[in-house]
């Protein structure tokens, strides 16, 4: 057995790893170097009349959903589906980042009609089926697999997963609770299909700097054109499942892209969501995580479609070296707002670029100078 060096040390603290997230009725709470196992329904909670919760009020209140980010320049592809039972949602958009075109698709079934979550994070899998998109994630131990198609585009990618996930699970309000798993993917293979109702269509068809890596099809019904992903290719997962407050609100920041040095490095912060001062924050780079301390985000004030600058820092107390300073400066935006009474949602998720700097606890200082990322502010009643 090899001695684990002082990078080591400092990108893992030796968390403990859980096989099953409930034990004994009730979930562990912390950060986690791995999580086996979300076996929600073992969860034992009561009422404020003291009544058991039966099992179909668990699977009915638990809210879960899984997002994915492809990186393939120029190219950003986002996609998601989310459930709170009532209704079930997806989308999909692809964003360019040379021309700034944005192609969304997204739809919305009843309850979880035509929808399926089965398993969780580690083994299982989540199915969405409408007529304007089709999105299946396929979660094993060693691989995420995404199958998406819409009448604009489509998706195909087999994601190799991290070595050192982050795991959380933080209380939320007075009985529930909230885990998620966040991770770096190498790429294993995949496609991007442009059909020829793609805004991007044209683009990859008339490039022919691109000739090596695009292909043009002609079907029976539409011409295609094809990327294929490669070592360059990065990706990243959001899983999340939780009983969470009734009027639920984050703000959330990624980035996931290569430092000039040639490392790989993504970055995951948040706000709103975790409780007793558990972070889900952390780094990685070149696949090594560094978890990093909550941080406060600001945001800036909204100008018709357009919003300000926003900052994100982690307010320094003196008894760590951690330093986050950053600035987003907001692009573009999916914007999606539902009201139907007894469910609510306002999610914003804008793309952007970031600069500052991240000084890490072994004064390594990480220097972002327009870097494009994701920001998200997302308000939910459910």
């Amino acid at each position: 057995m090899t001695n684990k060096t002082t990078y080591d040390l400092l990108s893992t603290y030796d968390l403990p790893y859980i096989d099953k997230l409930i034990e004994q009725g009730q979930p562990q709470f912390g950060v986690f170097s791995k999580v086996n196992q979300i076996n929600y329904l073992d969860y034992y909670s009561h009422l404020i009349s003291q009544k058991p919760i039966a099992q179909w009020r668990k699977q009915l209140k638990a809210n879960q959903f899984a997002f994915i980010q492809i990186v393939h320049g120029p190219y950003r592809i986002c996609m998601a589906v989310a459930t709170i039972k009532l209704a079930t949602t997806a989308f999909a958009y692809i964003y360019h980042e040379e021309t700034q075109q944005f192609e969304i698709v997204e739809a919305l079934l009843p309850l979880t009609i035509n929808a399926q979550f089965s398993g969780d994070h580690k083994n299982g899998e989540m199915i969405f089926e409408h007529n304007k998109l089709a999105l299946k994630m396929t979660f094993s131990p060693e691989l995420v697999s995404v199958r998406l198609n819409s009448k604009v585009f489509a998706v195909n990618a087999d994601l190799q997963r991290a070595q050192q996930p982050l795991a959380v699970c933080s209380p939320s309000g007075r009985r529930g609770w909230t885990f998620t798993q966040k991770e770096p993917f190498d790429v294993a293979s995949g496609e991007l299909i442009l059909h020829s109702l793609s805004k991007h269509y044209f683009k990859t068809k008339t490039n022919d700097s691109e000739a090596d890596t695009h292909t043009n099809i002609y079907t029976n019904t539409h011409t295609i054109s094809r990327l294929e992903f490669d070592a360059s290719t990065r990706a990243n997962l959001d899983w999340t499942l939780g009983f969470m407050r009734h009027e639920t609100n984050w703000f959330w920041s990624c980035i996931n892209t290569q430092l000039e040095d040639g490392r790989q490095f993504m970055l995951n912060l948040s706000m709103g969501v975790n409780e007793t001062g558990i972070s889900e924050n952390a780094c990685w780079l070149d696949g090594k995580i560094h978890y990093l301390p909550p941080v406060m985000f600001r945001r800036g004030s909204l100008d018709g479609n357009k919003s300000t600058t926003w900052s994100i820092s982690h307010q320094n107390l003196g008894w760590s070296k951690i330093d986050i300073e950053l600035i987003f400066t907001p692009i573009k935006v999916y914007k999606k707002t539902d009201n139907y009474a007894l469910v609510a949602s306002i999610f914003e998720q804008w793309i952007g670029y970031y600069s500052g700097h991240i000084r890490l606890a072994n004064d390594e200082v990480i220097v972002l100078d327009q870097v494009m990322g994701l920001a998200e502010d997302h308000f939910a009643k459910w």
